[in-house]
């Protein structure tokens, strides 16, 4: 069974590919959060917005969340989680203006939530300069960190008014749902405080997300930035940064020096 993040249920689904690639099956299993509770029936009603889904679909027709996610709260489920920022927000706010920020800010959320979307993953929440996301599987979750790069490097080359980069950072681990959608934990704290350490147009994870994805992508794509220490956390922790190029028939795009300890 194939798990994908769409307007309807998962069952049988498959992810949208561009026109020059054709659509397969995607690998991750359905994550336990989207499942509803034995003996409960599958129709619900979206917590957010209201709307009734039909019996067999997991996500709300009309914003695309999970439903069972947004009525049932868990603890103990296993996924990758992803933040995005964009870097220096604030300054970019402050030189463009709110109506400037605003473009800028519609274009960024278009593209993440179509890598999102691409390779299942579910938004949990926007935060205003980036994203939280979560993936059942960690390949899926470094390929869509890859899309988001290339694509926002894209933007800004046909833009040289659209300067933005992108911070992205990786972490896998048990993760805590919340009524309402939200989730919590360490997992949580982590893989934001990973994304802290990283750089505009950089993609950085964790030792749990390396030993998920290390066969999945080259040996050189993946840099080991060694154990560093993260704000709030105990002791140091191993980090990688996965390198990436324009397109897939591109050697990876040179990555800066390490950053100090």
């Amino acid at each position: 069974m194939a798990a994908c993040v769409a307007r309807a249920g998962w069952n049988g689904l498959t992810v949208a590919t561009p026109e020059d690639s054709p659509a397969r099956p995607l690998r991750a299993s359905v994550p336990p959060w989207i499942l509803p509770p034995e003996g409960e029936p599958h129709g619900r009603v979206c917590a957010f917005c209201g709307e009734e889904a039909p019996p067999d679909s997991a996500f709300c027709p009309n914003d695309g969340r999970a439903l069972t996610a947004s009525l049932h709260a868990t603890s103990g489920t296993t996924l990758t989680v992803l933040f995005t920022d964009i870097e220096d927000s604030v300054y970019l706010t402050e030189r463009l203006g709110d109506a400037g920020w605003a473009e800028i800010a519609d274009d960024h959320d278009t593209i993440v939530r179509d890598a999102i979307e691409r390779f299942a993953g579910f938004e949990v929440k926007g935060t205003g300069d980036g994203f939280l996301v979560v993936f059942a599987d960690a390949t899926h979750a470094a390929r869509a960190a890859i899309e988001i790069q290339r694509r926002i490097a894209a933007r800004a080359a046909v833009r040289p008014d659209w300067p933005v980069r992108v911070r992205i950072g990786l972490h896998r681990g048990d993760v805590l749902l919340r009524p309402g959608g939200d989730i919590l934990g360490r997992t949580v704290n982590m893989a934001q405080r990973v994304m802290d350490k990283s750089e505009g147009g950089e993609i950085w994870f964790s030792a749990s997300v390396y030993e998920e994805v290390r066969h999945d992508f080259p040996p050189e794509d993946v840099i080991d930035r060694g154990p560093r220490r993260l704000r709030g956390m105990e002791g140091r922790q191993q980090l990688y940064e996965l390198v990436w190029s324009a397109t897939e028939d591109q050697p990876p795009l040179g990555s800066r020096a390490g950053r100090a300890l």
